[in-house]
């Protein structure tokens, strides 16, 4: 579970990223045709005619309740029903009041207003969308336009619990927040992970974090430098570094890197053997130091490594390499 919010973020992301032309459009326009399968609900707008009877058309919109009022027929409860499920209750009533033999009605949804959902963060386009018809995960993002290049591989899908609205105050159930592996998902590896929305659901894409490695030693460029993508190699860290100075030992190099315990663990690195391919390369992790001995570093301790990690953070921003 997460204390993020996502309602509250709702109503300030969709006061600064939509207008309500946009929110117009992005629901539907004048005299959208309705799915088969689309529950009207709350807000709902619908054109309701019925053929040769012009006095019995009507436009009107779905109270908060699910109700409708029409001529002659009072007041109808038409939430959780398909346009075709109205059509025919509307034309039975008819019949039952003995109106008409034979109604040919026609209903229409006009704008679409009781199915909401969001997306939020860092996407190409945020906010508001409407389900008309069932409606994925992939699907929202695909309206959203995808991500954009900051975005991190996992989101948080939040959804409320559909009985939360029938508890007194004080007992409702916390929303849950799923977290959504986008690259799981789009590789087909974690399907399962392609929940189909309903109304209310946010997904909020986060901003990946930013993961560092260190170099140190004699090289060209010391410092800090982030990690873009999930296989960067030890060679290409150290090109990262401008490579290696004339007095470089190479093949005395260390990786200092923190094992699962939070116990640092110093690992020896023959640099010589992997730029000629004679030992294979590795990944470089977050966190990871690469010590590269020389003639001016001889005296640089192994115990002053467990530092640097903090003392190049604090200088990140003038020190990272993008």
């Amino acid at each position: 579970m997460c204390k993020w919010n996502p309602w509250a973020y709702v109503a300030l992301a969709l006061l600064l990223l939509t207008s309500p032309a946009a929110a117009q459009e992005r629901s539907a326009g004048p005299g959208a045709a309705a799915s088969d399968d689309y529950l009207i609900g709350p807000g709902d707008v619908l054109s309701l005619s019925v053929t040769g009877v012009p006095e019995l058309g009507r436009v009107v919109r779905v109270s908060n309740s699910g109700k409708v009022h029409l001529p002659f027929l009072g007041i109808l409860r038409v939430v959780d029903m398909t346009a075709q499920q109205l059509e025919a209750t509307i034309a039975d009533a008819l019949r039952e009041r003995r109106l008409m033999d034979a109604p040919w009605v026609t209903v229409r949804i006009d704008e679409y207003r009781s199915q909401p959902v969001y997306i939020l963060g860092e996407v190409l386009m945020p906010g508001q969308f409407v389900i008309k018809k069932e409606m994925y995960l992939t699907d929202l993002i695909a309206l959203a336009q995808g991500f954009n290049e900051v975005a991190s591989p996992v989101g948080y899908l939040y959804r409320r619990h559909p009985d939360a609205s029938n508890l007194r105050a004080g007992e409702a159930q916390p929303d849950d927040a799923i977290a959504i592996d986008f690259k799981a998902l789009n590789e087909g590896r974690n399907p399962e992970l392609n929940y189909r929305l309903r109304g209310g659901d946010v997904l909020h894409v986060p901003q990946a974090p930013k993961r560092y490695f260190y170099v140190v030693g004699d090289v060209r460029r010391a410092g800090a430098f982030k990690i873009d993508g999930d296989n960067l190699l030890a060679s290409q860290a150290l090109s990262l570094a401008g490579g290696t100075l004339r007095t470089a030992k190479g093949r005395k190099s260390v990786l200092v890197r923190r094992g699962p315990n939070g116990v640092s663990q110093e690992l020896p690195v023959d640099f010589d053997a992997i730029l000629r391919g004679r030992q294979p390369d590795f990944t470089v992790r977050a966190g990871d130091i690469i010590f590269v001995p020389g003639s001016v570093a001889k005296n640089l301790t192994y115990a002053t490594l467990g530092l640097l990690p903090t003392m190049l953070t604090q200088r990140a921003a003038d020190t990272v390499v993008q």
